[in-house]
């Protein structure tokens, strides 16, 4: 009784150092994320007061006394303060939850932010769907025909995919299929007058408007992503238990299918956390391209009306969701691969 009642000492020991290993990982993690953050937002702030001119020269009308106008512009707004003033003020509000307010649209940053995102997580959301699964399929099917000539047709087409710019492949998906064939509708979110139709009409036009911006960014990114499973699993594939599956008889759809693919899957989830910045970079060319409300169409604007609070709000929102899928990305990984959690625990001392 005594040397179990030491054992289940021993591993109540170690469950609670496995959990403060993790959570003074999360802790680092966390610190770090913001830091980067804090850089990101202030290398943007700069940026921005380095352009020439000021924000206060397109909300001034030329004409008479246009600089005493705008003068006493920059004094209302508070851009004549000095700049670590300004950032040191916008830091303090942002931290309340207080993101300002738009220098040209005159709406709370917040309720603009709060408008445009639901539309880019959808975009991101199904082209995440359209890259995992153009990337599974071809990938596996690659890599189970190793240098044939599908293998070959198949890397060629990823890395095409891979190099072409993806505004040219969204104006080349708009002119063939919404103009030649007239498929998908050419942009926007919603056709004119769909707020009074029914549910399911709401819904299957919403779905058409979609299909396209997303199998745009979808196969935009998912070009690396097919060449990055096909190497995983034929690393997968070259192991022993494949090799002794095979030998029990198994059909190789089943030595795939079941026993590869599962063990190549680990890293995808690492992969996960490249592909969100990817998909945040592309959603801001395709919903200029296609005409999509999202985050992305929202900073192009405010970009070139140089909005600051929009700016800068729309540039910490976007980087804490990267770095937030990042970490999450790290988090399944370290789930998915139980090598990956003892590593960590043994650097934190467990």
């Amino acid at each position: 009784m005594g040397g179990a009642r030491a054992v289940g000492r021993g591993a109540g020991r170690r469950g609670t150092g496995s959990a403060g290993g993790l959570g003074g990982y999360l802790a680092r993690r966390l610190g770090a994320s913001a830091l980067l953050l804090l850089l990101v937002l202030t290398l943007t702030f700069a940026l921005l007061h380095a352009a020439p001119g000021s924000p206060a020269d397109q909300l001034v009308t030329p004409g008479p006394g246009m600089a005493e106008r705008q003068a006493r512009l920059e004094r209302t707004l508070g851009l004549d303060r000095p700049l670590h003033e300004q950032y040191a003020a916008w830091l303090g509000a942002a931290a309340r939850g207080d993101w300002g307010t738009s220098l040209f649209q005159g709406r709370p940053v917040s309720r603009m932010i709060a408008e445009a995102l639901p539309a880019t997580a959808l975009l991101a959301l199904a082209a995440l769907f359209v890259e995992y699964v153009f990337a599974l399929a071809l990938g596996v099917w690659s890599a189970r025909r190793r240098d044939r000539f599908a293998d070959h047709a198949i890397r060629a087409v990823s890395l095409l995919l891979f190099s072409i710019p993806t505004f040219w492949l969204g104006l080349m998906a708009i002119l063939v299929l919404a103009h030649l064939w007239p498929v998908f509708p050419a942009g926007n979110m919603t056709s004119a007058g769909a707020e009074g139709w029914g549910a399911a009409a709401r819904l299957a036009d919403l779905a058409r408007h979609l299909a396209l911006p997303a199998l745009v960014l979808g196969l935009g990114t998912g070009g690396a992503t097919v060449r990055f499973v096909r190497d995983s699993l034929l690393d997968v594939l070259g192991e022993d238990f494949v090799r002794t599956a095979r030998a029990k008889g198994l059909s190789e759809r089943r030595v795939v299918g079941v026993h590869a693919l599962r063990n190549a899957l680990a890293p995808l989830f690492q992969l996960l956390g490249l592909s969100l910045p990817a998909l945040l970079n592309g959603s801001l060319v395709v919903e200029v391209v296609f005409a999509w409300p999202g985050l992305g169409r929202l900073i192009f604007q405010a970009i070139n009306a140089r909005d600051l609070p929009v700016v800068l709000a729309t540039t910490a929102v976007g980087g804490a969701l990267v770095l937030g899928g990042s970490l999450l990305a790290d988090l399944l990984h370290a789930a998915a691969d139980p090598r990956v959690r003892h590593r960590r625990e043994a650097r934190a001392g467990v």
